[in-house]
């Protein structure tokens, strides 16, 4: 695996998308974070810049990835190399290579733009680790989808449709429950319901650090109480992670079984 994981992740690091995708963390952290008039309202626009990027990014190309290493895994299976070394040693040198190009880019750029405070380095702390979980909680979904659907096309299409539900119709789906049975105490649901989907959990762990949970009202110190204590963030992040652990138990799970 390490030998794989070498090799596949020098050939990331020469990739023009991953080079772009650095550089332009690097230039967006930089101009956002040095402008805005606060470190909270830079960390704000860089909130739904990342949620809408980095979801997309992540799902799109590691499903394209896969698909175009397919003729390089056919071909390292036919020698003494076991699959799940060979697959978990691609996956592991996209994931560095996507996780160093978010966190290097965002975190270099906004040290230089300055801080003031150590709140200011807790959050960044904060929103890189859950940025760096969210890619790669995609970049799991989009290898179980390349494994599960052979043909490219609607395993392309089927990505697109997971990042558009995750990322715009859940939160509308859950808004239109919530508004419709508003007279009954969903504080529980609410909660359980932020824990099942990965972006809603970075966008609320960042707003509560920000204090922008006022402007949610009933249900911003709803969250305030859950999400804005230790205990609260532990979960959020233990939820993050079993959403990467899921998808990737799961492909590994399906390897076993998947006829090359």
């Amino acid at each position: 695996m390490i030998a794989v994981l070498r090799f596949c992740l020098k050939d990331l690091l020469r990739s023009r998308f991953i080079a772009a995708y650095f550089l332009f963390h690097l230039a967006a952290g930089f101009a956002l974070m040095r402008y805005a008039p606060t470190a909270s309202a830079g960390f704000g626009a860089l909130l739904s810049l990342i949620l809408f990027l980095g979801p997309l990014c992540s799902i799109v190309f590691g499903t394209l990835y896969f698909y175009q290493a397919r003729g390089f895994q056919e071909l390292m299976l036919a020698q003494p190399v076991g699959r799940g070394a060979l697959l978990a040693g691609q996956a592991l040198a996209l994931a560095i290579a996507f996780c160093s190009a978010f966190g290097l880019g965002l975190g270099i750029s906004t040290l230089a733009a300055g801080f003031h405070g150590s709140g200011d380095f807790l959050l960044l702390l904060l929103f890189l680790v859950g940025g760096a979980l969210l890619h790669l909680c995609f970049l799991a979904l989009a290898f179980l989808i390349a494994l599960s659907v052979d043909d490219r096309l609607k395993g392309f299409s089927t990505s697109l449709v997971v990042w558009l539900v995750m990322v715009f119709l859940y939160d509308g789906a859950l808004l239109a429950i919530i508004t419709a049975l508003s007279d009954y105490p969903l504080d529980r649901f609410t909660i359980g319901a932020i824990l099942l989907n990965p972006v809603d959990l970075e966008r609320i762990l960042v707003l509560m650090q920000l204090d922008a949970s006022a402007l949610l009202g009933y249900t911003g110190a709803v969250f305030r109480r859950f999400f804005g204590t230790s205990l609260g963030i532990g979960a959020a992040l233990l939820a993050m992670t079993a959403w990467v652990a899921a998808p990737t138990g799961l492909f590994f799970w399906k390897l076993r079984r998947k006829d090359f």
